[in-house]
């Protein structure tokens, strides 16, 4: 990036947040404002009581989906920070990632076993209504305060123009240290599709007209395909370097691929959340259920993509080491057997690709 952090940088009561290469500068007074209530906006918006709020990712995502849901009254209630009406509808913005796990998940939650720190959020919106989520998100700070600021560097922007309409970019603040400091981090905003590796088509799945019914996320069914697509190769060599940090259980078994690669699937954050879906929930239609017919849609419609989840699912049920790090032996089971039984009930995918059969346009992430 072509910005510097000066984390730490302060100015008077002022804290630099950012300095573009070209001495532009982002910083924020001190301390922080916050005249929005979290924990009363997720009673609003009906989400579990079970959702703990105790990190800053999940309290802004409670305050920005509010704000989305009333996206037509914002201009009225709050003129300093909207000077027009934002959209004329409700703007159905949907979690995934962490956050999302954690909306339905009870595991993933406070003391349950499968919980875990999340560092920021992740939201899909409609494509039309890209542009005015996109100015909500720049509006937050005015409205609701200062710690939900976010503003785009000259990098954002540039990325905004190349990206225009399929997805945005901009800098926010995604938690505050105990000395009260803020820490910042670059968001994404998806636009009718998360095109990763695979594309999991969001808008195609109906299901920015279910925002409510999915607590405001993607869905379970969404959520395992979005989780399940991480895949990338690396040298066989690098075997060497995961063993080494313990992380061999993402050594995916695919012997038609080249015999000097080797095939990296989940990393644990995504395993863990995987397993908290198949441990909270059961397999069939309705609510809060995973329906095993949505996931076959999906395979029948992307088989590059069936195969990726495929080999990720299988990874996770067949290697007991893995849920053995977190869940008693009979949860771990239970959660093995559904993952199984949903695998039984979707098409066997026989292609044999010597080569990678993902995006290999996206970043490469670095074994950690």
């Amino acid at each position: 990036m072509s910005i510097r952090q000066r984390s730490g940088a302060t100015t008077g009561k002022k804290i630099v947040l950012y300095e573009d290469l070209d001495g532009t500068t982002y910083d924020v007074d001190l301390p922080l404002t916050n005249t929005a209530n979290p924990a009363e906006f997720k009673e609003a918006l009906e989400i579990p009581a079970y959702v703990d709020l105790d990190y800053f990712p999940m309290k802004s995502a409670m305050v920005t989906l509010w704000a989305a849901l009333n996206a037509p009254k914002l201009h009225e209630q709050y003129p300093a920070a909207f000077d027009k009406k934002i959209s004329d509808k409700p703007i159905p913005a949907l979690l995934f990632g962490g956050a999302a796990v954690k909306i339905h998940c009870q595991s993933a939650n406070s003391t349950g076993k499968l919980t875990r720190a999340i560092k920021d959020t992740d939201f899909i919106v409609p494509k039309k209504q890209g542009i005015h989520f996109y100015k909500l998100l720049l509006g937050m700070a005015k409205a609701f305060g200062t710690m939900y600021t976010s503003f785009a560097t000259a990098n954002d922007r540039r990325f905004n123009t190349w990206r225009y309409g399929n997805r945005y970019r901009l800098t926010t603040i995604n938690g505050i240290t105990t000395d009260g400091l803020p820490m910042i981090t670059v968001l994404d905003l998806f636009c009718d599709e998360i095109n990763l590796r695979h594309n999991i088509k969001i808008k195609d799945m109906n299901l920015f007209e279910h925002y409510k019914e999915n607590l405001y996320t993607i869905g379970l069914e969404a959520m395992l395909l979005s989780k399940g697509q991480f895949i990338f190769d690396m040298p066989k060599e690098t075997a060497e370097e995961l063993k080494q940090k313990k992380q061999e259980y993402r050594i995916l078994n695919y012997p038609h691929f080249p015999k000097d690669r080797i095939i990296i699937g989940m990393e644990e954050k995504d395993l863990r959340d995987v397993a908290a879906i198949f441990l909270d929930h059961d397999l069939g239609k309705g609510k809060e259920k995973i329906d095993p017919q949505l996931i076959r849609k999906a395979f029948d419609k992307d088989k590059k993509l069936a195969l990726t989840v495929t080999l990720n699912l299988k990874n996770l049920a067949e290697r007991p080491e893995i849920l053995a790090k977190w869940l008693p032996r009979n949860e771990a089971t239970a959660v093995a057997d559904k993952i199984e039984t949903l695998l039984k009930e979707t098409p066997k995918i026989d292609g044999k690709w010597d080569k990678p059969w993902w995006n290999t346009e996206v970043e490469t992430p670095t074994i950690q």
